[in-house]
């Protein structure tokens, strides 16, 4: 077992497939093993963990596995562990008050202590600028090892923006887009300041959420953007996207769409294809047959043909 994030989305599915199959011991022993290598990731493990040992009915193990996460100076949002139902069976308890409180204290404490990052990658000699966007509830670091393969670190430099905005211990969000917005434009200064690069290609490129983000940034009044790449976008908030485009019309920027016909947004996406045609933006959806909210495995080839 290695400690990329990669191996850990291996570990991640692993662990649900032997759930669903009730082998809760293979499971657990697994998860105990990735508690020394995944060190960084104590806090999903953690509460994989105690959510086996309700199902098991063990009480005092479910409550003492999230114990050991906070022991270890590691938290959650303390709704992910509220509204989780397979914790019902400690969630009533004296002790699992204490823990959510316990978990609320760090959370808040690191809420008002974050701040945005930008975590570069690839060739600084490069034309070609990828400002990518992580999906909602991850980070600037593991997002980059799910997208850059190495011949896309050989060709383009990549900033990879971290929101400033905390969903949990190690997770981040785009859900106030001013905020957003003010991250990824500093992350852009700090990138002029790194490198001492010739720009000729800038394209703006996100996941999920931050697909959704990279749409709303690509038509501000003061953007360079040439491209924008929005992979499985949730298209959610289709009103805003709309004012942009109503105040500040770009036809000139290239919007590409890479969603799946499985995807839980993709009645979201069809709904605004009308929106950009009203407004006159050029755009080009690919829609992968049978895939869900994912990244494609031609990924690396679906972005080279797009953003030329």
């Amino acid at each position: 077992m290695k400690n990329t994030f990669l191996d850990f989305l291996i570990l991640q599915k692993s662990a649900i497939d032997l759930i669903k199959e009730e082998k809760y011991k293979e499971a657990i022993l697994n998860l105990e093993n990735a508690k020394k290598i995944f060190t960084n990731k104590a806090d999903r493990i953690g509460h994989w963990l105690s959510g086996i040992y309700c199902i098991q009915n063990n009480k005092e193990k479910a409550l003492s596995e999230l114990k050991e996460v906070l022991n270890k100076g590691s938290y959650w949002n303390p709704s992910i562990l509220t509204k989780d139902t397979d914790l019902s069976l400690i969630q009533d308890s004296e002790d699992f008050a204490e823990i959510i409180q316990r978990s609320e204290e760090l959370y808040n404490f690191h809420k008002r202590n974050s701040s945005s990052l930008l975590h570069t990658l690839g060739n600084n000699e490069s034309e070609t600028s990828v400002t990518a966007l992580h999906w909602k509830n991850s980070n600037a670091s593991d997002f980059s090892e799910q997208i850059v393969t190495d011949r896309l670190r050989d060709e383009y430099l990549f900033s990879f923006v971290q929101s400033s905005q905390l969903f949990s211990n190690g997770c981040y969000h785009w859900d106030n887009y001013d905020l957003a917005k003010t991250d990824i434009d500093n992350a852009q200064i700090e990138l002029k300041n790194r490198f001492e690069t010739t720009i000729k290609n800038s394209i703006i490129f996100g996941t999920s959420q931050g697909a959704d983000t990279a749409i709303k940034m690509c038509f501000e009044p003061n953007s360079n953007y040439d491209t924008v790449i929005a992979l499985v976008p949730t298209l959610s908030d289709l009103h805003t996207i709309e004012e942009k485009l109503k105040k500040h019309q770009k036809t000139k920027v290239k919007l590409v769409i890479i969603t799946g016909d499985k995807d839980y947004f993709y009645n979201n996406v069809l709904d605004a294809l009308p929106i950009f045609e009203r407004y006159n933006i050029p755009y080009k959806l690919i829609v992968i047959e049978g895939m869900g909210h994912t990244i494609p495995d031609n990924f690396e080839e679906l972005f080279e043909e797009n953003i030329k």
